[in-house]
């Protein structure tokens, strides 16, 4: 079963990725759903992303990848202000603690 949430997976610099995942609750049919979203990253490839996005969060429903073209420079975030502050603030990804550590203090 999945969310139904928007999901971005983008490369920002070469060999650089993250991805953008829609929150829960966010208003359907929002002008922009990114400004309703969350980024996470950065990662090495698409597989890292993939991986932690299945490992952290309910089925999106699918996703976009989009890679910068072969010879193509970084993506100018200056150009668009919400995904400038989304990468600005993206949630660095972490080791997966699994079930058994949820809730304890150590």
């Amino acid at each position: 079963m999945s969310t139904n949430s928007n999901c971005d997976v983008i490369e920002v610099n070469r060999g650089t990725w993250y991805y953008l995942l829609e929150d829960s609750n966010a208003p359907k049919n929002a002008w922009d759903w990114r400004e309703h979203a969350r980024a996470y990253g950065p990662f090495k490839g698409i597989p890292e992303t993939l991986a932690h996005l299945g490992e952290n969060h309910p089925n999106p429903g699918g996703y976009s990848v989009r890679g910068l073209p072969v010879g193509a420079p970084d993506l100018d975030l200056a150009k668009s202000p919400v995904l400038r502050t989304l990468i600005e603030n993206a949630i660095a990804p972490t080791p997966k603690r699994g079930l058994s550590g949820y809730g304890r203090s150590r």
